[in-house]
This record gives C-alpha cells, structure tokens and sequence, in this order.
C-alpha cells in the first residue's frame, strides 16, 4: 500500500514538474494572439473577400468625396423617389452645415474644419433597405420600403463617379434602382453600367428604363446672416 502511494506521490510531483507554468513574453504576430488556432485563415483573407463576404450579408459600405469647402455653407442631403421616370416624393435626409469639431490628443482645446465626404452604409432585405448616412459631426438612418412587381424583379444599388459639391447645384450621389422586363428576351434585366455619370447614355438609359428608383443627392447653399471667419 505504502509502495502505491508513493508511486501516486512521484506521478503528480513529476506531472506538476513537466506541466509548470513560465511567464514568458508572447512575441506572436497580433493576429495570432487573437486568433490561436488560425481558424479563420486571416493571412489568406483580403480586403475584396470581406467587401464581397458583406455583400452576400446584404450590406455595401459607400463613400463620396466632395472636395474641400472654402468657408461654412448649408449642407443638405435627400432622397427623391421615381415611378415611370415621374418624381413622386422628396425628403430631406439631413439638413445642417458642413463643419465638424475635433479633439487633438493632449490638447484642451477643440478645432473646426470642414467635412470632405459623405458615407453611406446600405442593408438590403426583403422589400426594403436601411441607409446609415454619416459625416465627421452627424449620423442619420433611413429605412426605403417599396414592393417588387412580380418575383423575379430586383432592385441594386449603382454609385455616381463625380460627387465633388457645386454651389446651389443638386449632386447626385447613388441611386438604388429596379430591373424592368425586356419582352425581347422575356426576362427582366438591368443596366450594365457600374459607375453612373450625369447625361451619359448609360446613366439615362437607366433612369429612362428603371421603372421604380431612389435617388440621393446632396446640396451645398450659402448661409444667410452667419460669420463669414467661419
């Protein structure tokens, strides 16, 4: 009995000897503290297979550059609805102005600039889709609900090439348009085009043919009665 438990005792002083903990400093890559086992693969995973894996989830992340403003103006973004190429609603998504305040580190004081883009994050789901809409000062949110004509219809999302801002000017920014059924092929289908430029005849063989879209736009005006330092 007493040569058992001595054997017992040696087992787990020679376990506690092999298994003892040692504080020695992890000089793995970030990745690998974060992810032990490698499960996802990140190494192997690019910038395009996370823009493309969102997409699958119905979310596309957009973003539109205005230029820089020389002083402070109105800013206001809208959404304008069509049917049949009519207008049938607008609504103001965000009215205010174009500067923003922002800390620097160790500094008590804060700073102004002007903001010099606007980010739109969609999510698309059954017969509807939320807008996040942000700048550097605001965030505003907007759900678009509409109804499709028959099941095989779709809507998508295309963007505008040139958004830089122009004085009293509406500029559109993306639009968010149906197919239409082609009775040639007996199928529905959409425009080719992935980046829309205003007047070019694929930008207006889309909103010619598209019978139900969205459209947002942004619009830069002057500030009655405010201090023209700013």
């Amino acid at each position: 009995m007493r040569k058992v438990i001595f054997l017992a005792v040696i087992s787990i002083v020679f376990s506690t000897g092999t298994f003892s903990q040692e504080i020695v400093k992890d000089t793995r890559r970030q990745i690998l503290k974060e992810d032990s086992l490698d499960r996802y693969l990140s190494d192997q995973i690019s910038k395009l297979d996370l823009l493309e894996a969102l997409e699958f989830a119905g979310i596309q992340i957009h973003k539109f550059h205005l230029g820089r403003f020389d002083k402070k103006y109105q800013l206001e973004v809208t959404m304008h609805e069509y049917v049949d190429g009519k207008e049938v609603k607008t609504e103001t998504l965000y009215s205010g102005d174009n500067l923003y305040h922002y800390f620097k580190r160790g500094e008590k004081a804060y700073f102004m600039d002007y903001i010099d883009q606007i980010k739109i994050v969609t999510k698309e789901e059954k017969n509807k889709c939320h807008l996040l809409i942000k700048t550097y000062h605001m965030s505003t949110r907007k759900e678009i609900n509409y109804q499709k004509t028959d099941e095989k219809q779709f809507f998508l999302w295309r963007r505008y090439l040139e958004t830089e801002w122009k004085m009293n000017k509406e500029i559109p920014l993306m639009v968010f348009a149906s197919s239409w059924f082609d009775e040639k092929i007996g199928l529905h289908r959409f425009c080719g085009v992935l980046h829309l430029t205003e007047n070019h005849e694929d930008t207006e063989e889309l909103l010619s043919k598209s019978p139900h879209y969205f459209m947002l736009k942004y619009k830069v005006t002057e500030i009655e009665n405010e201090d023209k330092n700013l």
